[in-house]
């Protein structure tokens, strides 16, 4: 069966399609997330379909696989297959669509699952419309946002939306209108209507191939909702004693401090870490195969190991955060360190993470990045750093920078002016991240953004900041000499700026970029030598 995302869209009715989620024909699989709409959203879908606008096509996976794992509910209510079908349909994008409407539409409360109504009651999916309501945002309400006495007293006026489908219910509804209150049955026939006769585009994605599809899945946008390789992987290797998403949240729990900022690490970064553990790429997409290795063990080591990261990169770098980092595939090659070696040789970390974040080894290729961390780990076990990047290594100065702060040379140049200031005894300037941030004085805000015109601000000086004003060990700490006061107070900042960089760049040379090179055995002809 070959990839298609060109077949033609058929559009289906909306009763349709929750008919096929309530006989199982459209399953879906657990690399969807749960119901996690907020109210707000919902009513606004309710209202959207009333006055006829568009919601948005679905996308459906239609494959003879069997190996994807699916929900057996939706909020408080089963889905199962009633029936064998040809192939198995797995709804790709429009969870959180369908799954409002299926609960609040059909609200089959024959099938209410025992096992989730204590975190998702079927009452919490009862909405009444109010017929007398003069515009559609009015209309729809949740039960416990009505009046019981006014629901009781005026049942008439509040037409329940599981009715829909159900005729007889309907009818008897109806025939509680009051005969010299037409308006209100014919508000009633229009809130069916609208429901009854709305159609949804529905695209088809045929293919068998679980690598491709996985990839399709990780570009889904739903509503803001990004998709993700996760929610895929869960899917894969999901069974009773082991759910992918929980076992995350619970290690994360359990080894990461949630007072850190570690406490934050990104799905996927966890997983490329759990491929490099296993032998794999870390753009690799074969999760098929990855699912059948992974358990509650494997997703513990990998907590460990970024424990370990997180300690090690306080302890030795000055960096408290993953943000601070220039390049997040050194967190990974770190980690990938201490998952194979718990006590992997800090110094020899330390090197390479200089010798990495200064010679560029992750500002290029996807091969590039995977041969970098592959030189770690022959570092590790040798001890002499090879380079087998297709480029030759090259140190970025500061002159000709622009100064984004999210940029690796940025946050190279950060850290080494933090640890300029260590050395000095000085305190660092922390924003509420606890993150080291630059510091731009007031009097170069209409200057060049440019790093000689950048400063981490002690906390002596964080009130008045003033060139003119340091003492002598102030002055070292940030690279200022009398020259460069003089060119301040004559106001050529462009050289200033210029004379500071070079400054600064002949530190890091000296002082992190040549003792980590002389450490690390790290020879290249074509790399600079430093006095």
């Amino acid at each position: 069966m070959s990839f298609k995302f060109t077949m033609e869209p058929r559009v289906s009715f909306l009763s349709a399609l929750l008919k096929d989620i309530y006989e199982g024909a459209l399953q879906i699989p657990r690399f969807q997330r749960s119901l996690v709409w907020k109210r707000q959203q919902q009513r606004e879908l309710l209202c959207s379909i009333f006055e006829g606008l568009p919601i948005g096509a679905l996308l459906v996976w239609n494959t003879r696989l069997s190996n994807i794992n699916t929900y057996d509910h939706i909020g408080p209510f089963l889905v199962e297959q009633t029936q064998p079908f040809p192939s198995n349909v797995y709804l790709m994008d429009g969870l959180q669509r369908l799954s409002t409407l299926y609960c609040m539409l059909l609200h089959p409360t024959e099938k209410i699952s025992q096992k989730y109504t204590a975190e998702s009651n079927p009452s919490d999916f009862l909405i009444y419309c109010d017929l007398s309501a003069e515009n559609v945002e009015n209309m729809f309400f949740f039960k416990d946002e009505l009046d019981a006495n006014e629901l009781v007293r005026k049942n008439y006026m509040y037409l329940p939306l599981d009715l829909v489908y159900k005729s007889k219910e309907l009818l008897r509804f109806q025939r509680l209108i009051p005969s010299h209150m037409e308006f209100l049955l014919d508000k009633c026939d229009a809130i069916v209507s609208a429901f009854k006769d709305y159609k949804i585009p529905v695209i088809p994605l045929e293919s068998d191939d679980q690598t491709l599809v996985t990839k399709s899945f990780e570009r889904i946008n739903s509503r803001g909702t990004v998709m993700s390789e996760a929610h895929m992987l869960n899917a894969l290797s999901y069974t009773e004693k082991f759910d992918l998403l929980t076992s995350l949240d619970k290690y994360s729990e359990k080894y990461l401090d949630s007072t850190s900022k570690w406490k934050d690490i990104d799905t996927e970064f966890i997983l490329m870490l759990l491929k490099l553990k296993l032998g794999y790429e870390i753009y690799s997409k074969d999760t098929d195969k990855l699912a059948k290795s992974i358990n509650n063990d494997t997703i513990a080591d990998i907590f460990i190991s970024i424990d370990k990261l997180a300690e090690f990169s306080a302890n030795y770098l000055n960096i408290e955060s993953p943000a601070a980092f220039p390049y997040r595939l050194q967190m990974l090659g770190i980690a990938q360190s201490f998952l194979n070696d718990p006590h992997s040789d800090p110094e020899k970390l330390s090197n390479w993470f200089y010798i990495s974040a200064y010679t560029n080894s992750f500002g290029t290729t996807a091969r590039n990045s995977q041969r970098a961390l592959t030189d770690l780990q022959s570092y590790l076990s040798c001890g002499t750093l090879p380079w087998s990047l297709n480029q030759a290594p090259a140190l970025l100065p500061l002159d000709g920078i622009q100064m984004n702060l999210g940029a690796a040379r940025v946050k190279t140049l950060a850290l080494a002016m933090a640890k300029k200031l260590n050395q000095a005894k000085l305190s660092i300037t922390k924003n509420k991240d606890r993150r080291t941030i630059p510091v731009r004085p007031r009097v170069f805000q209409q200057a060049e953004r440019r790093p000689g015109f950048y400063f981490l601000v002690g906390s002596s000086l964080i009130k008045n900041f003033d060139l003119t004003n340091m003492s002598q060990v102030e002055e070292q700490a940030h690279f200022i000499t009398p020259e460069l006061i003089a060119m301040y107070k004559a106001g050529d900042l462009n050289k200033f700026a210029k004379t500071r960089e070079d400054l600064i760049f002949k530190w890091e040379q000296k002082n992190i970029i040549t003792p980590a090179i002389n450490s690390a055995n790290f020879v290249i002809e074509s790399l600079p030598h430093f006095d």
